[in-house]
Parts: C-alpha cells; sequence; structure tokens
C-alpha cells in the first residue's frame, strides 16, 4: 500500500475516489483495464500536504526499481517541497528517482526514458518528448511503481498527466503544437 501524504499539522488528508474532474499533481491516473476508478489521496482545502519521500526497501518501496531508465524532470514539484522559485522540489525529485537506480538528466534525448511532469511544465521538454515518443509520467505514477503497484511498462502505456498550464517560459518555440486545454 502507498503511504499516504503528511500535512503540516499531522491531520491526514482525506481519500476519494479519482475523476477527471479531479487531476491536480495528487491525484491518481484511473486505470481504464480495471473496472473500478482508483482511490487518490486529495489534499484537504486550506491545509498544506507534503509527499511522504519511500526509502529503498522499506514500507514495500522496491530497490532499484528504476536501474537502467533515465528520467527528466519538467516544472515544479510542490508536494515534495524544498527548493524555490524554478527549483521547487526538483532536487527531492532528482534524490527520490536516484535513490531507486535512476538516472536524472537535464534534456531530453533519445536515451530517455520518462519525462516527469510536474506542475507548470516547459513546453519544450513536453514537446519533445512528445516527439519522440517518450512517456509523460507524474509523481503518483513513479510511486506506483516504487510500491510495486504498477510496472514501468505499466506507466509507460497510460495516458499523459493532464497539462492545464505551461511554464512562464514558454514563449511560442513551434515545439509544442498542442494547447495546454488539449493535454
Amino acid at each position: 500500500e502507498i503511504p499516504p501524504l503528511e500535512s503540516d499539522d499531522d491531520t491526514k488528508p482525506a481519500a476519494a475516489t479519482a475523476t477527471a474532474a479531479t487531476s491536480q499533481a495528487l491525484v491518481a491516473h484511473a486505470n481504464p483495464s480495471e473496472s473500478t476508478s482508483s482511490t487518490a489521496v486529495v489534499p484537504v482545502p486550506g491545509k498544506k500536504t507534503k509527499f511522504q519521500m519511500p526509502r529503498p526497501g522499506q514500507n514495500g518501496a522496491i530497490s532499484g526499481i528504476f536501474d537502467g531508465q533515465r528520467f527528466v524532470l519538467t516544472g515544479l514539484f510542490p508536494e515534495l517541497g524544498g527548493g524555490g522559485g524554478l527549483n521547487l522540489g526538483k532536487d527531492k525529485m532528482k534524490a527520490l528517482i536516484e535513490n531507486f537506480g535512476g538516472r536524472v538528466t537535464g534534456s531530453v534525448s533519445g536515451k530517455t526514458n520518462f519525462v516527469v511532469v510536474g506542475k507548470d511544465p516547459g513546453a519544450s521538454k513536453v514537446g519533445k518528448a512528445t516527439a519522440k515518443s517518450i512517456p509523460l509520467v507524474d509523481l503518483l505514477a513513479l510511486n506506483r511503481v516504487i510500491h510495486g503497484q504498477a510496472s514501468l511498462d505499466d506507466i509507460s502505456s497510460e495516458p499523459a498527466p493532464r497539462i492545464t498550464n505551461f511554464s512562464a517560459g514558454y514563449k511560442g518555440n513551434g515545439l509544442l503544437k498542442n494547447t495546454a486545454e488539449e493535454w
């Protein structure tokens, strides 16, 4: 079982069923191959929540699950905390991936296996990943893999996380043909 999010005042977030209307960074994808929708952790309004970092070999977290995989990060990861500005949560996300055997690089290439999408991702990285057919995944998808609830192949074939806003750095560089509303 995936550990729940923790809040700063030690109260637990409410559980809810994931639907299309609740496709925030903290809500898991519904698995279309299952007959029931998945249960996700949704933050309680007005409460600060943060992700509980899994540790390899503890609480069902599988050591080395990302061995041989290359990841690129784009966007912010406020649920992880740490850092500020354009680096919000990225150091902790990088550490999470590396702790489980993955490698994090700065740009999308033919060697990239996954692009991890946070809040307000960069349109350039999303566009390059889409053009190269590199799967876009989010924190919850990675957490499901870490805890053995999904495989890397499973998350590769899932729909991309819904993107509602791109980083303000996007200046119409032409790499991304779809608008945020189409994601």
